[in-house]
């Protein structure tokens, strides 16, 4: 099929006139004059008009000037609603303060059709709210928290710590939304070093569910991943039921690595939040995952300075008890050397001594023994001289007397 472009006037589009000729009818119109003429159709039909329109509430939040805005939910299909902020207060159909309605809430939605022809799209301008119950999303989620709580899944116990310095971190989310550029951009902002391995997935959709637990135990086989980051943007409260269903909860359950999940925004909770090992708010709030790199230089630094002082501390008490220990030695060994050494003194001036004794007592004995032999020996003498000298006076008194006998003798022979 072909496509003709056309030239523009200098104050506006093709003129109508000038598009039946081009287009050989008159039956054609501008968007902005379509959406007026099935605003009007919308909101004046009367096969349109219901008392109540019934379905679950979703997405229920307050916009910025003050007007409530929320979807109604039925089988697949959605209707927006609203409610001006001069009605919340009056509202007698919500349990919350104003009028509040909580996601799942079953409820049944009067007031009037308005089309928004800027971007043709159909809401109901809520004048009254009457909430009927449990809605039938709401009916199944608690239904499927029962069956995970049953089977364990959501016992703290299970829970396993998250690495504390992870080399490899695994994304499972769609490659080209924001989701995966602000988990990236927040990992790699608090720690530039680590590698990240995107793995493509639906996150919303007919086939969103295997997609993801494809993509998680695709990444859960991979050894080098420390830890898997399950994400996806913001959301409606319908895009995001996928993360509650149980098949994908139990493959999160049951992978080997650490699983983190982190879906829509802060309020938002799933039941893969919980059966997962640790929730972050939103993908931005990824990067908690990893240590800040700038904190971690700022610890080591601290760390490294407290090592050195403590190091010098412990170095120099150790120098001091070692300096301690080798005086108290030093004075030990001293003390006891001068001990030893006055005891071997002490015994050898005591050998010494008794061998001088010894020696002076055999040297007096000796002296004793040649002074009584000396005295013997001049008691022997003088014996022996007293008897010469008797035996000499002997001889000299028998010589005299001899000499006498013989002078008598010669005397008488000369008479």
């Amino acid at each position: 099929m072909g496509v003709e472009s056309f030239p523009n006037n200098d104050d506006s589009e093709a003129t109508l006139e000038t598009l039946h000729d081009v287009l050989d009818t008159e039956d054609v119109t501008f968007v902005d004059a379509l959406n007026d003429e099935i605003g009007t159709l919308l909101e004046n039909s009367s096969a349109l008009r219901y008392d109540y329109v019934v379905g679950d509430v979703s997405d229920y939040g307050i916009s910025g000037n003050g007007h409530a805005h929320f979807d109604l939910v039925h089988e697949g299909s959605t209707l927006h609603c609203v409610i001006y902020s001069y009605r919340l207060d009056s509202l007698g159909g919500g349990e919350g303060e104003g009028g509040e309605l909580d996601d799942g809430t079953k409820a049944a939605v009067k007031g009037d059709l308005s089309y928004y022809a800027a971007n043709g799209s159909v809401s109901v301008i809520v004048e009254d709210v009457v909430e009927i119950g449990e809605g039938a999303y709401q009916q199944i989620y608690q239904q499927n928290r029962r069956i995970l709580e049953e089977d364990g899944l959501l016992d703290e116990e299970t829970k396993r710590p998250l690495p504390a310095f992870p080399r490899r971190v695994g994304i499972v989310t769609s490659v080209d939304s924001d989701a995966r550029k602000d988990a990236v951009t927040s990992i790699h902002g608090r720690y530039p070093g680590v590698d990240i391995v995107v793995q493509h997935t639906s996150v919303q959709g007919d086939d969103a569910m295997l997609s993801m637990m494809q993509a998680i135990s695709e990444l859960d086989d991979d050894a080098r991943v420390d830890v898997i980051v399950l994400t996806r943007g913001g959301g409606s409260e319908k895009d995001l039921r996928v993360f509650n269903e149980t098949p994908l909860c139990r493959v999160i359950h049951n992978t080997e690595t650490p699983i983190v999940v982190g879906v829509g925004h802060e309020n938002d909770r799933t039941l893969a939040d919980e059966v997962a090992d640790r929730r972050v708010m939103t993908p931005t709030h990824a990067g908690e995952i990893v240590p800040k790199k700038v904190r971690l230089e700022e610890q080591l630094t601290n760390a490294s300075a407290r090592l050195e002082t403590a190091y010098g501390r412990t170095a120099q008490s150790r120098l001091e008890a070692v300096e301690g220990e080798l005086n108290g030695a030093y004075e030990q060994r001293v003390s006891g050397e001068l001990t030893r050494l006055s005891t071997d003194l002490d015994r050898a001036f005591e050998a010494l001594a008794a061998e001088h004794l010894t020696t002076l007592d055999n040297r007096l004995d000796h002296a004793l023994e040649t002074l009584e032999q000396r005295k013997r020996h001049e008691q022997e003498q003088a014996v022996a001289t007293t008897e010469y000298e008797q035996s000499r006076r002997r001889q000299r008194i028998a010589i005299a007397v001899l000499l006498l006998l013989v002078l008598g003798l010669l005397g008488y022979i000369l008479l």
